[in-house]
């Protein structure tokens, strides 16, 4: 195996390293930049030219450089349109604290005088089990509506009241 293949496979073993601990700034040094200049984009463009040019070294002899930068460039490329669309993804609008009001769930912990509760939230992005008080006791399962938000942590909740005589009428 020639240098130019050990060069493709450390700079795998370092793009795999990068991709993977990214979250943990261990690598941030050698990022010199966005774009063409980012880990990954030059990580890709380097092990692949290490590959491409480990190929056809024997064949080729010093000619085997223009299939290595070619095949650097294209995989070069391709790490730059990934991390690009990976980087601009739109997502869903964050939750904010006032989203929570109206908002209904079970109660899963009881809250008591002077003491929190817990209750579980059906939102449009998943359940939220969140921290909650009440004016009156309420008891485990019951369904409830968020009727005050204090943070995004701690709501105040009260009992929906479905035996109100206006929902009696509809169930009829």
């Amino acid at each position: 195996m020639n240098g130019f293949l050990w060069l493709g496979v450390a700079c795998t073993l370092l793009l795999a390293v990068a991709v993977l601990v990214d979250g943990l700034d261990v690598l941030d040094a050698l990022d010199i930049g966005p774009g063409w200049f980012s880990l990954t984009t030059i990580l890709a463009f380097v092990a692949a030219f290490g590959y491409g040019t480990g190929a056809f070294a024997d064949s080729l002899g010093t000619a085997a450089v223009v299939p290595g930068v070619l095949a650097g460039l294209a995989f070069g490329l391709g790490a730059l349109r990934l991390s690009s669309a990976v980087m601009h993804m739109p997502t869903d609008a964050t939750e904010t604290e006032a989203g929570l009001l109206g908002s209904v769930g079970r109660i899963v912990t009881a809250p008591a005088d002077g003491r929190y509760g817990e209750v579980l939230l059906s939102r449009p992005t998943g359940p939220v089990k969140v921290a909650c008080t009440a004016a009156e006791p309420i008891a485990t399962g019951t369904e409830v509506a968020v009727v005050d938000v204090t943070s995004s942590t701690l709501v105040e909740v009260a009992p929906l009241g479905l035996d109100t005589p206006d929902t009696r009428i509809l169930d009829a």
